[in-house]
């Protein structure tokens, strides 16, 4: 919004951005869950009491995508909600509450496995990059996601969110 509206000038142009968000380089379970370990270490942990108690939470939301033919994955899922199938994704985001605040920590959106469910297939994509990884995880069922989910946020070198297991 900064580079849209102007007030404060950047270093960089709106490609710039553009090219890092929809890079197949970066891991972004590992960037996200890094960046929001740092947040709770630097600004969120010292405001709460030690005996708070810190955990972790999952998410699962349906992300519709009714205008959309052409993005990558698309699928036909169920919304147990409404009771009816819709084209979208499942977003699956693994949160950090200490009770009052919460931060997504991390989060994959989630097609099918099914190929009969899908709209559109991935895009072909060298099997050593992130991207590739990122594809296979959105077509697997969704415990063994948030398995992945909980295993980027173990490893994670910030006490506040290895903690909360």
């Amino acid at each position: 919004m900064d580079i849209l509206t102007g007030k404060n000038e950047k270093d960089f142009a709106k490609d710039t951005v553009y090219r890092f968000m929809k890079s197949i380089n970066i891991n972004w379970i590992q960037f996200t869950t890094l960046l929001a370990g740092r947040i709770i270490d630097d600004s969120i942990e010292h405001l709460t009491d030690n005996d708070c108690v810190n955990v972790l939470i999952i998410d699962d939301t349906t992300f519709e995508r009714s205008r959309s033919k052409k993005v990558e994955l698309l699928s036909k899922i169920y919304d147990h909600a409404k009771k009816h199938y819709k084209f979208g994704f499942r977003l699956l985001t693994l949160g950090w509450s200490d009770g009052n605040t919460f931060l997504p920590v991390n989060g994959c959106l989630l097609s099918t496995k099914n190929s009969k469910n899908r709209i559109n297939e991935a895009a072909e994509v060298d099997k050593r990059t992130v991207g590739y990884a990122r594809r296979k995880l959105a077509q697997t069922k969704a415990p063994k996601a948030m398995l992945e989910l909980l295993v980027a946020a173990k490893k994670s070198s910030y006490s506040s969110i290895s903690c909360a297991f």
